[in-house]
């Protein structure tokens, strides 16, 4: 109920109500709050007053209004930093309170073709590597494509149980291999059908492709990486 006797404006009561309501999750599902004129009965108060407190909701990023489809509620922000050497997917869900999984969509070895990939691993064309494609996950949503190949000698991660361990902790736990990053280029590019389609996104939302390596403490390469997805929800904290 209202105040209306609050030195507080009816608006920010307003604001806090419905804060408090996105807090305790009732709006999950379809996360869509009510119409302005539900909310105005709901609250006994004019739309104008009811569009005023959504505004500030939308300007504080809790809200999204979209146009002809009424107002809903903003997915919490991700981030990833990447001043954290070799931090694993699975230490960037935890580090956001999320719970880490993926699906293999590919996983063997292969003959790479792309020039990068053979200089980074020193391989001469028609050599094999270890190729481990996944769909990553974080709380079951599909958050980023990850491609990565690797050296022969780790054909034993093909044994792991790949798409609920961190192949990460496995290095580092099991086997007692430092990890440090290597080269990273950033690009900002479209979802195709194919990725559009793995992402749950409409084809052509924009993405980060991230590309580059991963080194061992030691210098050696470790693996490279090829990922696509970190939607507008993701913030990457540089430095």
């Amino acid at each position: 109920m209202l105040d209306h006797d609050s030195i507080v404006p009816l608006y920010e009561q307003i604001m806090q109500a419905i804060r408090a309501e996105i807090h305790n999750g009732q709006f999950e599902g379809q996360k869509k709050l009510p119409t302005e004129e539900e909310l105005s009965e709901k609250y006994k108060v004019s739309r104008i007053t009811i569009r005023r407190a959504v505004s500030e909701l939308a300007a504080q990023g809790l809200v999204e209004k979209k146009q002809g489809k009424g107002t809903f509620v903003c997915s919490p922000k991700l981030y990833k930093t990447l001043n954290h050497p070799g931090m694993s997917f699975t230490e960037i869900c935890a580090a956001n309170g999320m719970k880490a999984s993926a699906r293999i969509l590919k996983a063997g070895p292969v003959t790479p073709e792309d020039p990068q990939v053979l200089e980074w691993l020193g391989l001469e064309k028609g050599q094999q590597a270890v190729r481990i494609l996944r769909l990553r996950y974080a709380d079951d949503r599909p958050l980023v494509v990850e491609d990565n190949h690797f050296p022969m000698e780790y054909a034993y991660l093909l044994n792991m149980d790949l798409e609920h361990d961190s192949i990460y902790r496995y290095l580092r736990e099991e086997k007692g291999i430092g990890i440090t990053a290597g080269e990273l280029t950033l690009r900002l590019v479209r979802a195709d059908a194919r990725t559009a389609r793995l992402l749950e996104v409409p084809r052509g939302t924009p993405m980060l492709r991230m590309a580059g390596c991963t080194r061992r403490t030691d210098g050696s390469i470790l693996h490279t990486c090829h990922q696509v997805g970190y939607g507008e929800d993701f913030d990457f904290i540089l430095r």
